[in-house]
């Protein structure tokens, strides 16, 4: 009894010393974002002379546009996206998954009820034929509790634990990144649908003007005022501008589609709150070039870079694990319960029970654990080379992005400066038209031109509308959810 009772506070020194070593060698691999941003993220040349905001918080940046429509297309996007909606699944996926492998290192139990006939055959009774007798047929029933506790002794749980949940973390910037494209996907289909109304009613308007044209410059050739081969030329454009005009009416239903699928609608049958939004309005106006700000801390912000950081960080985690396989395993375990024939299960002696620690080491495996690090090394190696990767992917993608926007910018002031000025020749022949001076063919034509100088310019409108998009998708500047 003594020498029992000696023994125990060494017990109690060494599970708390294999407590302790497992808590201090459980491995949370960190982030590698600040040694890449300092390596590569030097100001880009496209952001020379900007502003930067590296403590801004992520904005909704659709709503510098001023358009309710958009905002309400938007927030119905967030709330019904189907492929948001699988990317949120996912997350709560990946935490479920982290939850059980942060369960697995608790205590784990089980209750089992057994009920068996039993009866040894006769040569495991009386193997060497010495006439015993054959005992005769028990029926028993088993009634156990088990508990079992792995100790953390080298960490291993630990780092599974951080592995699920750099999981979690990749999971989640595939949110946001879905969540990110969605907002830029539906800005670009929104300016799209509104320049193909636009244009729709602007190629229709160069088609009434082309038939009265036509219709005059038949006449002026028949009554010999003029070349005939005028009247064929305007026939010819005309039949241009009716194409065209077929082709943007066939656009915008397209448009309309496109968005009823990213607001998780049918396209046949777009609800009437959808209908209202996509009825023909004009263009949002274009945010002023001033307006926008690059982050300094913008491989940060990209979900994308986030993502390969986190699986770079479960891949450290995993090669971790598999380094460490071959060291032995310690538990506790425990059992307690009955074992009795039906009648006799109250008796004292039907009580069974085992308790104390198993170390478990599988010291041959013939040559499965190293393959199992070489294929973890393998790819820890290719979540370097991807996480490498992606920075670069991003930086160039911020640098052509900003590029795009400043030259679609660029153009949409040029194509207005060119509308005004076409504006201001119609005007000016249709007033000397109407004095005389000129033929009405003469200010019909120049009608057109002003109506050419503003398709040009509603295409410029909605390039630059969409190059506003992609810029602060490709800077990160998208709005974040909850995640679930």
């Amino acid at each position: 009894m003594t020498a029992t009772l000696s023994r125990r506070p060494i017990a109690l020194a060494a599970l708390a010393l294999s407590l302790a070593l497992g808590g201090c060698a459980s491995v949370t691999p960190g982030t590698q974002l600040p040694v890449l941003q300092a390596r590569h993220d030097a100001p880009l040349p496209a952001a020379t002379g900007r502003s930067s905001t590296p403590d801004a918080a992520d904005r909704a940046w659709w709503q510098d546009l001023r358009e309710p429509a958009l905002d309400a297309l938007v927030a119905q996007a967030e709330a019904r996206n189907l492929d948001l909606q699988a990317a949120l699944a996912s997350v709560r996926e990946a935490r479920a998954r982290a939850g059980g492998v942060q369960a697995e290192s608790r205590p784990q139990g089980g209750l089992g009820v057994q009920a068996q006939a039993t009866r040894p055959a006769l040569t495991e009774v009386d193997p060497y034929d010495q006439g015993q007798p054959r005992p005769p047929e028990r029926r028993l029933i088993t009634l156990g509790q088990a508990l079992s506790w792995e100790i953390d002794l080298f960490g291993r749980a630990g780092t599974a634990r951080a592995a699920a949940e750099r999981e979690v973390d990749a999971a989640a910037a595939d949110a946001r990144g879905a969540q990110a494209l969605l907002q830029a996907e539906v800005v670009r289909r929104y300016a799209a649908l509104r320049q193909a109304q636009q244009a729709e009613r602007l190629a229709a308007e160069q088609v009434t003007i082309g038939e009265r044209r036509l219709a005059q410059l038949q006449a002026r050739a028949r009554a010999g005022l003029a070349d005939p081969r005028e009247a064929d030329a305007a026939a010819g454009e005309l039949a241009q501008l009716r194409a065209t005009q077929a082709g943007w009416a066939a656009q915008a239903p397209v448009e309309a589609a496109a968005l009823a699928v990213l607001v998780g609608e049918s396209p046949a049958k777009p609800g009437a709150e959808l209908q209202r939004l996509l009825a023909p309005a004009p263009l949002p106006d274009v945010p002023d070039d001033a307006t926008l700000t690059v982050p300094a801390d913008l491989l940060a912000r990209r979900p994308d870079v986030a993502r390969a950081d986190a699986l770079l960080r479960a891949g450290l985690g995993q090669q971790v694990l598999a380094e460490r396989a071959h060291l032995p395993r310690l538990s506790l375990a425990a059992t307690l319960g009955l074992q009795q024939t039906a009648g006799n299960l109250g008796q004292s002696n039907a009580v069974r029970y085992a308790a104390g620690p198993v170390l478990q080491w599988d010291w041959l495996d013939s040559g499965r654990r190293a393959a199992q690090m070489a294929a973890a090394k393998a790819g820890n190696e290719r979540a370097w080379a991807q996480f490498e990767q992606t920075v670069l992917t991003a930086l160039a993608e911020g640098e052509s992005a900003l590029r795009g926007w400043q030259a679609q910018w660029q153009g949409w002031q040029q194509a207005r400066v060119a509308a005004q000025a076409a504006d201001k020749t119609s005007a000016y022949t249709s007033r000397r038209a109407a004095m005389g001076l000129e033929p009405d063919t003469t200010a019909l034509a120049a009608r057109l031109q002003r109506l050419a100088a503003e398709q040009q310019q509603l295409h410029q409108q909605a390039a630059a509308l969409a190059a506003y998009a992609q810029v602060q998708l490709a800077l990160g500047a998208w709005q974040p959810r909850d995640q679930p």
